[in-house]
């Protein structure tokens, strides 16, 4: 089993029959790659660049209308009629212009902020996801040391057995305890290789990772900033979209501009040029459907404030939740440092130089290391569970 253990702990960076370099990835590095490779996070990107490139679409002017008429009625001085040719351009307002870039800039401020939190949830499941394989490989490492242990203890019950000190169901026994050992060791292996494929899913590389064994530390707890969160900006520049976007609705009640520019002519003998221009201005005198745009255009302002504080409200929530997770696996840690952990080894160190000695019997060894056990991998596990709320604390963001 230990063989096993620390053979597993090498090669469970490969998936099936796929061979080939290995080397270590830091956790910096898998970020990188994430940035490169991830789908979802590059599709947000291609939005983001999508909205730039739409940016020149606000000064969006009408067709150009040309126009060939002929009026049998409308002589020219040689008592002929004229053939005109023309060409008219509208125009909306110049305000209504300005009130559309500032639309589009907005849109891509929105798409930078909704980039950003995918960037945020990203390193959040990376970073969980590298975390979640080393609390497994230091997992299987205890494992690999109670395995040493049993085996130690098995071989002992066996000598005993053999010389008729104890029964057969103590030896059974025995090596019961010592296969669930190995099980156990086992489906900790099989937990990693899931962790893995989800940490080689979200970096979306064909590079064969191994993330290296550390040992297991506590990770620095941050301190965020309301108004930096990016989910928070997100709904900050959502609602100032709205804001411009009314303004628009407000600047198509002015009057659009008209341009046409004409020349009259015809084939006959003493014709001549006979130019023309016109300007006119289109009034709004039916501007209800437009006042009622304006309106809804209000209640978005509304929805996307309600929707903003409501974020900000249910955001600090979340924070005081993380601080008092924190807080509370932070006592049990501190136990573990100033009692626990002594008190582990005092058990596992007791139970057997006591069991060797034949001080205790085979039930009193196998629950003292047991307990000693429970006080390890519940120390591992509460680590696990601190660092996670770390890290959700550290990549702020209320996901759907």
């Amino acid at each position: 089993m230990k063989n096993f253990i620390i053979f597993t702990l090498f090669l469970i960076a490969v998936p099936g029959s796929v061979w080939g370099q290995k080397r270590g990835i830091s956790l910096e590095r898998a970020l990188e790659l994430a940035l490169e490779n991830n789908y979802e996070y590059n599709a947000y990107k291609l939005k983001y660049e999508q909205s730039k490139a739409l940016r020149p679409t606000a000064l969006s002017i009408e067709k150009t209308n040309f126009f060939l008429a002929y009026d049998s009625n409308n002589m020219a001085e040689n008592e002929h009629p004229l053939n005109v040719l023309g060409v008219e351009q509208s125009f909306s307002f110049p305000t209504v212009y300005a009130a559309r870039y500032k639309v589009a800039d907005a849109e891509i401020s929105l798409a930078e902020k909704e980039l950003e939190s995918r960037k945020v949830l990203l390193f959040k499941d990376v970073t969980e996801a590298y975390y979640e394989i080393q609390y497994h490989m230091n997992r299987l490492m205890h494992y690999n040391h109670l395995d040493s242990i049993y085996a130690q203890f098995t071989a002992n019950v066996q000598q005993r057995y053999d010389s008729e000190e104890i029964g057969k169901l103590d030896l059974i026994n025995a090596k019961a305890k010592h296969q669930h050992i190995q099980m156990a060791g086992q489906d900790i292996t099989y937990d990693t290789r899931v962790a893995y494929r989800k940490l080689r899913m979200l970096l979306n590389t064909d590079t064969l990772i191994v993330v290296p064994f550390q040992s297991l530390t506590e990770l620095p707890v941050s301190d965020p900033v309301l108004e930096q969160v990016p989910g928070m900006q997100y709904m900050e520049q959502e609602t100032a979209l709205k804001k411009s976007m009314l303004k628009v609705e407000k600047h198509n009640l002015l009057p659009d501009i008209s341009l046409s520019y004409a020349v009259g002519s015809n084939r006959f003998p003493n014709a001549q040029r006979y130019p023309g221009y016109e300007v006119g201005i289109s009034l709004p005198l039916f501007f209800g459907a437009q006042k009622a745009r304006i309106k809804a255009g209000r209640y978005d302002v509304a929805i996307a404030e309600k929707l903003r504080e409501s974020y900000r409200n249910e955001l600090s929530l979340k924070i005081l939740e993380l601080y008092s997770e924190i807080s509370k696996f932070r006592e049990h840690l501190d136990y573990y440092y100033t009692t626990g952990k002594e008190l582990g080894q005092e058990i596992e160190m007791s139970a057997q130089e006591e069991y060797s000695n034949g001080e205790i019997d085979y039930l009193t060894f196998v629950e003292s290391i047991e307990n000693a056990t429970h006080i390890k991998l519940e120390y591992l596990e509460t680590l696990f569970e601190y660092n996670k709320k770390v890290l959700e604390l550290k990549y702020l963001v209320l996901e759907d």
